[in-house]
């Protein structure tokens, strides 16, 4: 099918929450537009770093927004480097439109990354180096659109932030990572009693079946406060972050678009993978997974990191971290995305 895109300048949305709607400069580049694409409006905002010609594309999961990114990390460090395009993906933020529940959530999203590439290039020139960046469902988007619409060629490198690009492997290591983090924390005596009683929940639960697969994800909220209880994750979030929810995404919209638009479930109930096709991925990747995350275990991470075919690739695990690493490691977060993009530049 073929695509069809445009860019719609909106004229009073996005100029509420900056000073103005591409503001021009040599060096830096701060632009909002609206990209259309199969009935959807997506807000898209382009910040950082223009005359590196590196513009890196943020793909947030699900329930989140683009501008969740902004702060931290991006804002002190990366953004002086490179440029960094943030949106709200379809039915997601707040993206609008008039669409019907397609067939393949999945593939439909993976469209309009393809979409998005297309109009940055005629926007900012077709000779600029564009990654591709996937935190969680973003890593799934991502590798749908490199690996299944052919935009291979148009990417330099892909950066995987606690990607789920395979959610049966989720399924079966989310117990293995609660079971072996429980006996972790037991061995060195921080709240035993308590991890004794998840360890002996979770060894009873079969990950297949989906009562077991929802008892066990209703044991990750006291696994994580566990761990943050007893300092074993950072619980730091930048300072910026909450005034980007409050004031940069309408908290009504968000909610009301991921109650309509839920790509995860889509892809649990297929057990939606894109593992075998990892190999035919041959440009430069980084795999970034947080030790204590049970949402997408590190073994899927690993998973990914040996199949691709990619010559220049790396695989790194952030320690202290769960599932959003580029928010308590910022700085070494930062460190190791600039280190890769220059590397592969």
């Amino acid at each position: 099918m073929a695509l069809h895109y445009k860019i719609f300048i909106s004229l009073i949305i996005p100029c509420l929450f900056l000073v103005s709607c591409g503001k021009e400069d040599l060096l830096v580049i701060d632009d909002t537009f609206f990209l259309r694409n199969q009935g959807a409006d997506m807000p898209v905002y382009v910040n950082g770093n223009r005359e590196s010609k590196t513009f890196v594309i943020v793909l947030h999961g699900a329930g989140s927004f683009g501008l969740s990114f902004r702060n931290g990390a991006f804002t002190e460090i990366l953004e002086q480097e490179f440029a960094f395009v943030y949106w709200d993906q379809r039915g997601q933020g707040t993206s609008q439109g008039n669409y019907s529940a397609p067939e393949n959530i999945i593939e439909l999203m993976a469209s309009d990354i393809v979409a998005l590439v297309n109009v940055l290039k005629e926007k900012y020139g077709d000779n600029i180096n564009l990654f591709l960046m996937g935190h969680s469902l973003g890593g799934m988007l991502g590798l749908e659109a490199l690996l299944k619409q052919g935009l291979q060629n148009d990417i330099t490198g892909w950066i995987s932030i606690s990607g789920a690009h395979d959610f049966e492997l989720i399924r079966q290591n989310r117990p293995r990572i609660i079971i072996e983090v429980a006996r972790e924390q037991i061995n060195i005596g921080n709240s035993t009693q308590e991890w004794e009683e998840i360890l002996e929940e979770v060894e009873g639960l079969d990950p297949i079946s989906d009562d077991g697969y929802n008892a066990i994800l209703r044991l990750v909220p006291r696994a994580t406060k566990l761990l943050e209880g007893d300092g074993v994750v950072s619980t730091e979030r930048p300072s910026g972050l909450l005034a980007n929810t409050i004031f940069q995404n309408n908290p009504i919209t968000w909610q009301v678009s991921h109650l309509f638009n839920q790509p995860v479930n889509y892809a649990v109930k297929n057990n939606y993978s894109l593992s075998n096709l990892l190999p035919q991925l041959t440009i430069p990747s980084l795999w970034l997974y947080g030790k204590y995350d049970f949402s997408v275990p590190v073994y899927v991470g690993i998973n990914g990191f040996h199949r691709v075919g990619s010559v220049t690739k790396d695989y790194i695990m952030f320690d202290e971290s769960m599932h959003h690493l580029h928010y308590t490691e910022s700085d070494d977060f930062a460190e190791k995305v600039s280190f890769f993009i220059n590397w592969v530049l």
